[in-house]
């Protein structure tokens, strides 16, 4: 199963994760980090490091981000680009549950299908 890593402004992470698994009705083995915008970014990088690497089993990893450009995604890129770890930004709701519905795949495919699932997710009524 491929590992799973939120990596968002306080708060944001943990909030999707819990409406994911409220929504599909069962708990995942997902790690979210929230990053405050007082972060020390060496200090947050070392850590991301850390997280990144515990996370990781033999599918690899993929991390979510949720605005792309900032603190998180920024930190969580240049983290994940040393450990050959993909990411995609843009979290959603839609995304994540189609992520957490495909685990068994590994990381480069569940990347296109976050992809996929965080554009779906977008309509206009």
């Amino acid at each position: 199963m491929t590992g799973l890593v939120l990596v968002t402004h306080n708060g944001l992470g943990e909030a999707l994760r819990h409406e994911a698994e409220h929504i599909l009705g069962q708990s995942f083995g997902m790690t979210t980090v929230a990053i405050s915008y007082r972060a020390d970014p060496d200090t947050t990088l070392d850590e991301l490091r850390l997280v990144l690497s515990a996370s990781a089993d033999a599918e690899g990893a993929l991390v979510l981000t949720d605005l792309p450009g900032a603190t998180p995604h920024n930190l969580a890129t240049q983290a994940a680009a040393e450990l050959g770890i993909p990411v995609v930004s843009g979290l959603n709701l839609p995304m994540l549950l189609k992520v957490l519905n495909l685990l068994d795949e590994p990381a480069g495919a569940l990347a296109a299908h976050a992809c996929e699932g965080g554009r779906k997710g977008v309509i206009r009524s």
